[in-house]
């Protein structure tokens, strides 16, 4: 789930579902379940928000088909697919759990190896089995997991990530190319 300023992506939109202008939707977390008709969402296109009105929900909260006011056709709902479904942050349930984080929270946050700074926290990408946090470190951008194995200690305070101070080596600052 990244965010951009005050809305935040919830899922990615896939194809049309019937003729009548539904669509399936892909959760990126918990927030597309607690969706209800009459609530307000947006549809990036092409860097732009277009604000539109939930009619209806059905289906998985992980793999929704929704309706929206004013899409009534399959053709509308098309120029929706593949676009990302963003709501305000304020519609992001409440995170109960210490070892639960909404993406956005963690961007930016300073990752160190041991003492050694590797770079901030860019994006996190979500995998079958754990998720990676892309790191811009002083060779590129690096994928490092986000287990508990890698990671040591979260400061939530002063916004830095400790990871295991021999997980990834010298080949991260170009030492050992």
């Amino acid at each position: 789930m990244t965010g951009d300023g005050d809305r935040v992506a919830i899922a990615r939109l896939g194809r049309p579902h019937g003729v009548r202008g539904d669509i399936t939707a892909h959760a990126d977390g918990p927030t597309l379940g607690t969706l209800e008709p009459g609530d307000t969402v947006f549809v990036r296109i092409e860097g732009v928000d277009r604000t539109l009105v939930l009619e209806s929900r059905r289906g998985d909260p992980l793999k929704a088909i929704l309706g929206f006011e004013g899409v009534t056709c399959r053709e509308e709902a098309a120029v929706l697919t593949g676009n990302s479904l963003l709501v305000d942050a304020e519609l992001l349930p409440g995170i109960v759990d210490d070892d639960t984080f909404y993406v956005r929270d963690l961007l930016g946050f300073e990752v160190f190896e041991g003492d050694r700074l590797l770079g901030p926290v860019a994006d996190v990408v979500p995998g079958p089995a754990n998720d990676a946090m892309v790191i811009t470190g002083p060779v590129g951008d690096v994928l490092v997991p986000f287990t508990y194995d890698a990671v040591v200690e979260i400061d939530h305070d002063g916004r830095r990530i400790l990871l295991r101070a021999d997980l990834l080596g010298g080949w991260a600052w170009g030492e050992d190319q």
